[in-house]
């Protein structure tokens, strides 16, 4: 089986076990993620951190999205992707001015794009994971062309059944400094 048909029957297993969990899984699962995530010392220390609106069936932001703006007084800007043809920009979260956009996802709006380089801590989503923290996508790549732009540490979030034995990767892969679930918090191996 080629590197494309392990990836395709990874996102089929995945989509699958998504359609187990409940609603109420789903909030009190993605509640667990995010008090994890606030409590890492990366989360204190970035100033600008790239998050995401997420998708129906990923792990719920809002919860993070809520915290992390609140903190805004403190110094913090939040950054969304906004899906610009084939790649995302990136614009400030204020809370309010959202609208939706590629696949109904919550954007930012207003004119005025951040540059990658300015984020100094990326949270992304992920289909699946590893251990080594290698992320799989959805396949459409706008992650994979962004991710090589930031210069920053990046924590994929994912619930536990999402970490798979082995993510098949390209050249072109970057793993992740660390994928954080319900469960456990992985680190790829120095």
């Amino acid at each position: 089986m080629d590197l494309k048909e392990q990836k395709k029957e990874i996102r089929k297993e995945i989509r699958t076990r998504k359609g187990l969990l409940s609603a109420e899984e789903k909030i009190s699962l993605s509640q667990a993620i995010g008090e994890k995530v606030l409590a890492m010392e990366e989360v204190s220390n970035a100033g600008t951190i790239l998050l995401y609106a997420s998708l129906p069936d990923e792990v719920d932001t809002e919860f993070l999205l809520r915290r992390l703006s609140s903190r805004r007084e403190g110094g913090k800007k939040i950054l969304l992707p906004v899906v610009e043809g084939d790649n995302l920009i990136l614009k400030e979260y204020v809370p309010g001015n959202m609208e939706k956009g590629y696949c109904n996802i919550e954007e930012p709006q207003g004119n005025e794009c951040a540059s990658p380089s300015e984020v100094d801590l990326a949270i992304v989503p992920g289909v699946a994971f590893d251990a080594e923290c290698n992320r799989l996508g959805r396949g459409k790549g706008f992650y994979d062309r962004l991710i090589p732009n930031l210069k920053c540490r990046m924590i994929g979030l994912g619930f536990n059944f999402q970490i798979v034995p082995s993510i098949p990767c390209e050249e072109f892969d970057r793993p992740l400094d660390v994928v954080v679930t319900e469960c456990t918090v992985y680190q790829p191996p120095l």
